[in-house]
């Protein structure tokens, strides 16, 4: 065996107390710092040259982005699958944070490599030292795509792509002279094979179909794609998906245009319900925090209703929403080969911010902060490395990631505290002077209340409108100022079977109106005026029709049964049925709520609240009856956001929880 690759994360930067950030994006992208200016320079060029290496070779962008799915081989290890026809996923685990954690590291790593040996030596000798003095504090940015941005010529702020994704040009200093400015083509707004060589020669499954006269068309990528049009009967499909189509102004009008909250209201979605991971007690436990996985052993109690939001059912909707879905298709969606796109990286820095933001938040909780306890651990479906049936816990091997060059595997333990992998982010300094008592000793109990007031100021949902003389009508749920009615939380919780359609991936839609038939709506559904939020699989095979046998993971998963939860508040899209807020201007099909109390709304959602499923590549599909994959209830209760965790228990809504009439079948618990 070659020797393994040592995942260690970049040394450079770190003093005794402090290790450098890793920013959002849009705040160190177009450079607004001269050392920003050069790491910008230094990461184009870095990810430029990775994506240029040989397929074959261990450390290029098509191998490290594979070890994510496809190909399905070993990466850095001379082994066999454990589990037969696996790949490393973890996904519907526990491990899901944590083994992402190394993964970032190891990419970071490499770039940085890649800077200090391949880009800055291009330079004259008079610039080099400034460029690796910016390449020792440069960290992978992260994309808050929770978070609006400010973009020119828009009046209100947006959630949107990095604006370093936006074009498929990019300006660069020449690396001859250090100063002269030119354009090349921008690694960050899709990755093409090298070579003209295709991505089905080393492993990985093209889109598949048949003509009119049923012969197979194999439609081979060249490039990975956003949003490409997927109409198997049009003649451009092939030349989308083999070119690489990417449509950044779809992801922006699909992140901004869920109207969740109804028109008049601004759409505030993701910023709540990321909020809503980090509020006092709203989430109890890692393992709720953690993952989609539902465990179904008759001792478990799941806790509050509550905790069926988690962090990866957030993240499976940002896939989604960046690769496209209903008649569209792009790598980013498909978790076998999400990781060949390049803003894959960013969307997953992210990720792992919200993990540490967690374990920032839960510090002074050990019992919350991890997953030491047995009540904590869940059974593993298996992967490549994993055991089906085993217990993950903190010790279990992250494989493929080797820590050491005498191949010992990091755990989820030796990635606990990323300050020590050498990395931080802005929320997560606790070397700063501000967390000081009066003694000059780290104060905990600042640094966490600190944590939390950061979380607040950049996710809390504020108040919709300007106050009036009597009232300030909250977004959700955050201080009435007089509006008692207004101080409610309803939530819908989801049990699904995320591998009910053989692995293919589907949508579940909710909608708040008179029921329709699905396929009557000719636009994505998404924008339908009733619409108030969906739920993702992200599972696999990565394409209808394909050839290739797909996850093994996932086809145990179909037959197993495996239950996985995510959450959809509603809050927002009553309050927006409510006369207070729509003043008459509800669209054709929604209904005036007359008030948030728990019967009324039992009422309302009995008769209003119904739900579709669709494929990925837009089939409606029908709930059996004999066998339902999904499961629905509602829940209610009085809270006011910043109080969630002393405020009332929630109360199932019977009422709403029925099947409902109409369109294609709801089945509820």
């Amino acid at each position: 065996m070659s020797p393994v690759y040592p995942v260690t994360g970049i040394k450079a930067g770190v003093t005794g107390t402090t290790v450098p950030l890793r920013l959002e994006v849009d705040t160190w992208y177009p450079g607004q710092t001269p050392e920003h200016l050069i790491q910008n320079n230094l990461f184009i060029w870095a990810l430029r040259f990775l994506q240029e290496r040989d397929p074959d070779h261990k450390l290029s962008f098509f191998q490290i982005a594979g070890i994510h799915g496809m190909p399905y081989q070993p990466w850095d290890e001379d082994t066999d699958a454990i589990t037969a026809n696996e790949g490393y996923c973890t996904h519907d685990s526990l491990l899901f944070p944590s083994w992402h954690r190394p993964y970032m590291l190891l990419y970071e790593q490499v770039l940085y490599e890649i800077m200090v040996k391949q880009v800055i030596p291009q330079l004259p000798e008079d610039k080099q030292q400034e460029w690796t003095d910016a390449a020792a504090t440069w960290r992978l940015p992260y994309w808050d795509w929770a978070q609006k941005k400010t973009r020119e010529g828009q009046d209100e702020t947006l959630y949107d792509v990095p604006l370093i994704t936006k074009q498929p040009r990019i300006s660069v200093i020449d690396l001859k002279d250090g100063v002269t400015v030119f354009y090349i083509d921008n690694p960050m707004y899709k990755f093409t094979m090298p070579d003209e060589e295709r991505m089905g020669c080393f492993g990985i499954s093209d889109i598949q179909d048949t003509d009119a006269n049923n012969n197979i068309t194999t439609i081979p990528a060249q490039a990975t794609s956003r949003w490409a049009t997927y109409e198997p009967e049009s003649d451009t499909v092939s030349t989308q998906w083999t070119e690489g189509t990417v449509r950044n102004s779809l992801i922006t009008s699909t992140l901004n245009e869920h109207p969740w909250y109804g028109k008049g209201i601004d759409n505030v979605p993701l910023s709540e319900m990321v909020y809503r991971l980090y509020v006092h007690d709203y989430i109890a436990s890692y393992t709720q925090f953690a993952t989609t996985k539902f465990r179904t052993s008759p001792d478990y109690d799941p806790g509050s209703p509550a905790a069926y939001l988690n962090l990866e059912y957030i993240h499976n909707n940002i896939h989604n929403w960046t690769g496209g879905f209903d008649k569209y298709v792009g790598h980013m969606a498909e978790p076998a080969v999400a990781a060949y796109d390049p803003i894959f990286w960013m969307h997953h820095a992210n990720v792992d911010r919200q993990f540490a933001l967690w374990q920032g938040i839960s510090l002074l909780d050990p019992t919350k902060n991890w997953f030491e306890s047995r009540n904590e651990q869940l059974e593993d479906d298996g992967n490549w490395y994993i055991r089906t049936g085993d217990l993950d816990t903190p010790s279990t091997p992250l494989a493929p990631f080797h820590k050491d060059a005498e191949g010992n595997y990091y755990t989820s333990d030796d990635v606990r505290d990323i300050h020590k992998l050498g990395y931080t982010y802005p929320e997560l300094q606790p070397w700063l002077d501000k967390y000081k008592d009066t003694h000059g000793n780290f104060d905990a109990s600042l640094y966490v209340a600190d944590i939390k007031a950061m979380i607040k100021a950049i996710y809390s949902p504020g108040e919709i409108g300007a106050p009036t003389e009597t009232s300030s009508i909250p977004r959700s749920l955050t201080s009435p100022l007089g509006q008692p009615d207004f101080n409610k939380d309803i939530i819908v919780n989801v049990t699904y079977n995320r591998f009910a359609l053989n692995g293919i991936p589907y949508t579940i839609y909710f909608f708040l109106g008179t029921p329709f038939s699905p396929p009557s709506y000719s636009d994505p559904l998404h924008t339908h005026p009733q619409h108030v939020g969906f739920i993702y699989t992200f599972s696999n095979p990565i394409h209808r029709n394909r050839a290739a046998p797909g996850c093994g993971n996932c086809r145990r998963k179909a037959l197993t049964d495996t239950k996985s939860r995510a959450q959809v508040p509603i809050t927002g899209a009553l309050i927006a049925r409510h006369p207070a807020i729509h003043n008459g201007n509800l669209p054709h099909g929604i209904h005036e709520l007359p008030s948030l109390e728990s019967d009324t709304v039992g009422e309302y959602l009995e008769k209003h609240l119904h739900w579709s499923i669709r494929s990925h590549t837009g089939s409606d599909i029908d709930i059996p009856e004999e066998a339902p994959f999904v499961e629905i209830s509602v829940y209610h209760r009085n809270a006011k956001f910043d109080d969630v965790g002393n405020a009332a228990r929630y109360e199932r809504v019977e009422r709403a929880t029925r099947s409902k009439p109409g369109g294609y079948r709801s089945v509820t618990a």
